[in-house]
Formats: structure tokens, sequence, C-alpha cells
């Protein structure tokens, strides 16, 4: 015979529940099995006898965080597979750890390096393939850049994906080339030129990538991610990772728009799944990166005025794409950074919904990072959920950063407009990109955005990083806010937010976090 797991009682908190109602101190919330069964004040809940006791006092309760955009498989592949250079502080840095790894490496073995930003490097540059050939001789080399839409390839590896001066961009990406039309190594959006040369991953290394992934998200008190644009092996990685029991947190799988014709003739549409993993919506590219000069604007970057950025595909073919999926009864999710990109998804949205009426459809926008008026507006008026990154914000929003470089004094106000999304009663949810990731990071980039007029109140931030991260995978009725009923997600944080000052949030550390009421995690 089993036995009733005991309640659990999390006493003398301050709860930020994740409604946006204000902090509620020394506080209790009261778990029965995988659910909070009540909450209030400590003295006005009842305690069963025998329930095991939480002591949270100085601390902050808050629900599970939920990373409403990740690349949350490939970040723990990357953990096992790739060179790191994220942290690197020059070109030059980036390049000698990418040396080293050729050393180690086999004869004609790829080294897959990610993660480095030219605009926090003193040279303010892209890699290049001069700066890999001296020293790769015989082994490809493959550079993601931080965002993910920039690639740098050394000649080797252009050699191998047959890439020359005769090669032509190929739909919505760019192939760099110098003033003799050598390609230069780099490579904009167009990442299909080379993908199929490099070894993919295998199941192992992506079930292992999953289990590390979990790991590190319980630690940073995240217990659910929306993970964005999978292939069909990436979903069987996660049921297989459900199957072992290796999936820690809860996951909603945003897969690839192409996959859509054969999920429909199986009948998987978003929202099939249970309450650890469940189909997400489709996910679609308009436009690149702001980093890659590949997002798409209205007027030229202000640091290279040759371009306006890069389009993924004609605009009639994203309206086809997003009838189609909405028609079927599944979601959509358009990335789309730039104005004009982010013009192009209102306007296929609005047409999908005039062609096949639909109220609660709650279709996305990635990232949704340069806003007009007139946009706000009209994505207020059709029920769109903007999906946005305040980790963004904090990494490119500040004085000389990149947001600047690239788009002037004027577009910068534009950028990360939050305070005014959240003015017009849009809910709008939170996520990473994995840029970093670090749900905690993004709260205090939200809350001291570098543009004053677009800061918001700590229980906002928190309730984009919760409820309305739910709402935006129609779950805010199982999960996102500590209330009776809902699932019991809970992260708790060695510090009050409340009493520290805001640019402190992001040094607070997670104490404890659990999923279902079960203990996944706790610091030391």
């Amino acid at each position: 015979m089993s036995l009733e797991p005991c309640p659990r009682a999390i006493l003398g908190g301050t709860l930020i529940d994740g409604t946006g109602r204000p902090p509620l101190n020394d506080s209790v919330v009261l778990i029965e099995g995988d659910l909070v069964t009540a909450v209030g004040k400590r003295g006005e809940v009842e305690i069963p006898n025998g329930a095991e006791l939480i002591d949270a006092s100085g601390m902050t309760v808050l629900p599970g965080l939920i990373d409403a955009h990740h690349h949350f498989l490939w970040m723990g592949m990357r953990m096992i597979q790739t060179v790191s250079l994220r942290d690197t502080k020059t070109l030059a840095e980036a390049v000698e750890k990418v040396k080293q790894s050729v050393t180690e490496a086999k004869k004609g073995e790829w080294i897959v390096g990610s993660g480095w930003d030219d605009s926090k490097w003193v040279e303010r540059r892209y890699i290049n393939k001069y700066d890999l050939d001296p020293f790769s001789g015989d082994n490809p080399i493959l550079l993601s850049r931080v965002c993910g839409h920039l690639l740098t390839l050394n000649s080797k590896a252009l050699e191998i994906a047959s890439i020359t001066k005769d090669t032509e961009d190929p739909p919505g990406g760019q192939v760099d080339k110098s003033e003799e039309g050598e390609p230069t190594g780099i490579l904009r959006d167009a990442h299909q030129l080379v993908g199929s040369h490099v070894p993919p991953p295998t199941m192992e290394v992506a079930l292992e990538g999953l289990k590390r992934a979990c790991d590190h998200a319980l630690s940073l008190g995240c217990t659910g991610v929306h993970d964005a644009g999978l292939s069909g092996f990436e979903i069987r990685a996660y049921l297989k990772a459900l199957e072992m029991g290796v999936l820690k947190v809860r996951a909603y799988l945003m897969w690839r728009e192409d996959l859509s014709e054969s999920m429909r003739s199986l009948g998987l549409l978003t929202g099939f799944g249970n309450e650890i993993v469940k189909l997400g919506s489709a996910k679609l590219l308009i436009d690149g990166s702001i980093g890659a000069r590949t997002a798409s604007l209205f007027e030229p970057y202000e640091d290279d005025p040759s371009t306006k950025g890069l389009l993924m595909m004609p605009e009639e073919d994203l309206k086809e794409k997003v009838k189609r999926v909405h028609k079927q009864g599944s979601q959509v999710a358009i990335h789309a950074i730039g104005d004009y990109g982010i013009e192009a998804s209102i306007n296929a949205i609005e047409e999908a919904l005039k062609a096949s009426p639909r109220k609660d459809h709650r279709h996305r926008i990635e990232h949704c990072e340069i806003l007009t008026t007139s946009q706000i507006e009209r994505i207020k008026q059709l029920g769109i959920v903007p999906s946005m990154q305040p980790n963004f914000a904090g990494e490119w929003s500040g004085a000389d950063g990149l947001y600047e470089a690239r788009l002037g004094a004027r577009r910068l106000r534009q950028n990360n407009p939050y305070r005014l999304l959240l003015d017009e009663d849009i809910r709008v949810c939170f996520g990473s990109d994995g840029m970093p990731f670090d749900p905690i990071y993004g709260i205090c980039s939200a809350v001291n955005h570098p543009i004053r007029e677009s800061r918001i109140s700590l229980e906002e931030a928190i309730k984009a990083f919760t409820l309305d991260a739910a709402y935006a995978s129609f779950e805010d009725d199982l999960k996102g806010s500590l209330e009776p009923g809902k699932l019991a997600d809970v992260t708790i944080l060695e510090k009050d937010l409340t009493e520290i000052p805001g640019d402190e949030i992001k040094d607070v550390k997670v104490r404890m976090t659990m999923v279902g009421g079960n203990i996944l995690y706790t610091k030391g």
C-alpha cells in the first residue's frame, strides 16, 4: 500500500504570486500532492499536523519561472559538443580557444563553437576565415554567433560545403564576399548551406543534453520552457526523455512549420500532450537578428546604410503558411525582430483571422523588438502575444551598446518597449532565447531597462515569466501563479527582492526549486 506524501508548508517568505498583485509578507503556501491548496498570511492558513515545514523567512517565494522562448535542447547538447565562446572578451581570446580545440581534435574532425558576441569585443568585428585558416588545416570549423543568425566557417568547411565565389545567396540568406568576390567565411541566415555536412547529434547526446539542461534550469528556478523550432528528431528526444524520467521541467514544444502537414495528418496539433510535455506552436521565421544585421527594418541600419536586413521568405509565402496552420487549429509563433518583419507578421495573422475567425488563438510574435505605435495598437486589437526577451535589453541596450550602434538614437527608443505594451493591457510573455539563459537576470533587466520609460515593476516582470508565459501556452489555468488548485511549481530565492536595490536582483541566487510539489533543487 502506497502512502500519500505529507503536505508541505512554505512559511514566512515574501510571496509574489505571479498574478501581478502586490507582494504578501510573512506568507504561507500549503502544498498537498502536486497542487497548491492554500495561500495566505501566517496565522490565516491552517497547517495540517505532520506537514513538512520549509522556512522561507527573509526570502522570496515565486511560482516556478517559465522561459517562454529558449532553444533548450540545443543548449544542453552544446554543453557536450561545442566550444563555448560566450564569455570571451576579445576576438583574439575566442580564436585562441578554437585553436586549442583544434590541437586536441582528430584530423578531419569538425570543430563547432558557439556564443561569441562581437559587440562585447574590443575589435568590434565578426570572426572570418582569415582568423581561422592559419591553424585549422584539415579540421573544418563552424562558429555560431550568440544570436545563431551568423556563422563563420574556415576554408576547409567552405570547401566541404562547396561554397565558392560562384555560390549565390540562398533564399533569405547571404554569403559575405570580399572585394575580390571570395567568400569570407561569414554566412548570414544561411545555415542550410552547411548544416547537412556537420555530423548530426545522436539520441544519446540529445538525452544527456536534456539531462544537463534540466539540471541547469532547476538551479535557476526555471520549471518550464518553451523550446522553439524543433525538428522531428528533437521532438522524439523529448518524448524519449519523458519516458526515461530524464525530463525534469515542463516543456512546450514549438515545432518547425515544415512539419505542419505530417502533424495534421496524425491529429497532432497545439495542445496535444500532458502536463510535462505538450505540443505547442508552429514556428516560422520572417527575419534574422540585429547583431547579424539581418532583422528586417523599414529604414537602413545606422552602422551599415547599404542594408535594411533580410526577409527569410516572401511576405505572401508567410501569409499562406500562417493561414494553413491557423486553419488547422494550431497556434503560430513568428520570429520577427525588425519593425518591417513585425509589420509583415501582423499582416499575416490579420489575414488568417479574417479568413477563419477564431477568438482565443494566442498567436505569438517571437522577439517583437522594434515596434511602432500603430503596431502596438494592432497587436492589442488582434490579440497577439508578444514573446520578448528582457535579457536582450540588459545585454545590448545600454549606452554605446549594440542596439544604439545598429539602430541609432531615435529607433533605440522603439526597442523592447515593455512599458508601452503593458500600459495597453497586452499580455507579454518573457523568455531568454538563451542569451543568456537566466530568468532572474531577465527580471532584473526588465525592472532596470536602460531606457527609463520602458521599465516595468518587479511584479509585472515576474508575471511575464510566470502567469503570462503560461498564458502563451494555453496553460494559465494550470500553472503560472501560486493559487489554490494550481500545480505546485515553486521557486524560492535566497533574498527578499522587495528589500534590495533593483540592480542587485540579478545577483540573487535560487535556494529551492519544486516541480509538482517535489523538491528537485536545493542550493548546496
